[in-house]
């Protein structure tokens, strides 16, 4: 039975002022760069492991906005395709955020974590992201590169920017209207500082050069397309705008040759998802779910289709997958409600103990 390997790239944008102030990605101040450790911690053990300094987590499993966390979703997919005879591999790439704390899953046939609080990006790459992906395009797999990034969409906002002259508005995990305009204003320093000394010309080595220009998702994923040998096809690219700018920027310098399959929600294309794709034209693929959240019975899950969660942990990319493995609509939400509901029973279990 063919293998999926699953690999997520875990960072936070911890440079950024007051970070919880600009993302619902997270717990609060000075707790935000725990999100994508716990995250994959969900996804792999059922449970997040590492705690949280000083802080009693409490609560019934949901989100702010009472949706539930594409962890939780992924989960369910990924052993989905587990319990249908898949091998699945898991590979987690930590650049400053603590490594996952996990056990070895039954359903996992390798569960590796690389990196971690002091990582050095450009070593994490060399040694590990770079050597891994290749041999799993050596072996045929299908191989997925996700994310998990707190903070980063608002780089990836500033790169847009300056790569598409589109004066695009915040995207990320948060609908607040005090975050957002937060957001906004740290996006007009940047800018502002940026183009005081380089007339408005985008320079993908100068942005990469200044730590106050990009976030380590970035920096990586520049990095590891401009190793990649040209006769090797890529990995799938599963998320949204995290990904689609510095694969954009890659192009545009140069470092990208081969075309690039991105599979996302299709609500990543709401707002101005759709304005920025038209400028990878005709070199990459994108691939979007149909599966509509609105059938299932849970009101966790049908809170996505209203945009107020839209993409993370490669929710998107294990979406596409399932539909073109052949799983059907019906299939793939009682997958996905199963894995909610064994989520929000620990939450229930701690309420009770």
């Amino acid at each position: 039975m063919k293998t999926i390997c699953f690999n997520i790239l875990n960072a936070s944008a911890t440079h950024l002022p007051d970070l919880h102030k600009l993302s619902d990605a997270g717990v609060g101040r000075n707790l935000m760069h725990y999100t994508p450790t716990r995250d994959t911690e969900l996804i792999v053990c059922g449970q997040s492991q590492t705690s949280l300094p000083g802080v009693k987590v409490s609560g019934d499993g949901l989100l702010l906005n009472r949706g539930v966390s594409p962890a939780v979703l992924t989960r369910g997919l990924l052993r989905m395709f587990y319990q249908a005879g898949y091998k699945i591999e898991f590979n987690s790439f930590n650049f400053n955020v603590h490594r996952p704390r996990v056990t070895q899953q039954s359903w996992l046939s390798q569960n590796q974590h690389f990196g971690g609080l002091d990582a050095d990006t450009s070593t994490l790459v060399g040694e590990h992201l770079l050597p891994t992906l290749v041999e799993q395009s050596e072996r045929g797999c299908i191989s997925i590169l996700a994310e998990c990034g707190v903070g980063g969409t608002t780089f990836s906002t500033f790169w847009l920017r300056l790569l598409t002259g589109l004066k695009l508005t915040p995207a990320g995990s948060t609908t607040d209207q005090h975050k957002l305009a937060n957001k906004a204003e740290i996006l007009r320093q940047l800018e502002r500082r940026y183009l005081a000394g380089n007339d408005s010309e985008f320079n993908l080595d100068k942005l990469l050069g200044d730590p106050e220009y990009h976030d380590s998702i970035q920096q990586a994923l520049c990095e590891l397309l401009s190793r990649w040998p040209e006769n090797m096809a890529l990995p799938q690219f599963c998320g949204g705008m995290m990904f689609v700018a510095p694969l954009l920027a890659c192009r545009q310098a140069n470092k990208l040759a081969q075309a690039v399959t991105i599979n996302t929600t299709r609500w990543v294309l709401q707002g101005d998802g759709q304005q920025i794709l038209d400028y990878m034209q005709p070199w990459y693929r994108l691939n979007v779910h149909s599966t509509n959240f609105n059938t299932s019975k849970l009101d966790c899950l049908k809170i996505y289709e209203r945009g107020q969660v839209v993409e993370g942990c490669g929710l998107g990319g294990c979406l596409v997958l399932a539909e073109q493995l052949g799983w059907e609509e019906t299939d793939i939400i009682q997958a996905l409600e199963q894995a909610v509901e064994q989520h929000l029973n620990h939450f229930e279990q701690e309420i009770l103990a």
